[in-house]
């Protein structure tokens, strides 16, 4: 999965199921960071409102770099 972000780190669109997507709201977000004492978990969570009505939750792995969808 692809994302872009502005320079808060907030998904503005992504590359998601083959197409683009424009993110219409972020409804929240939160983050955890736990685990310290054996494998570092350092994430950053949004629950998002595509354009055109879908809802999904992305993390961004802090600790990897990476963006992930939650599975529900």
């Amino acid at each position: 999965m692809r994302v872009a972000a502005n320079e808060a780190g907030i998904p503005t669109r992504l590359l998601f199921g083959g197409e683009r997507r424009e993110v219409g709201a972020v409804l929240d977000r939160w983050r955890i960071d736990d685990e310290w004492w054996r494998e570092p978990i350092s994430r950053v969570y949004f629950s998002l409102v595509l354009e055109g009505g879908a809802h999904l939750i992305l993390y961004h792995d802090l600790v990897e770099d990476l963006w992930y969808r939650q599975s529900e």
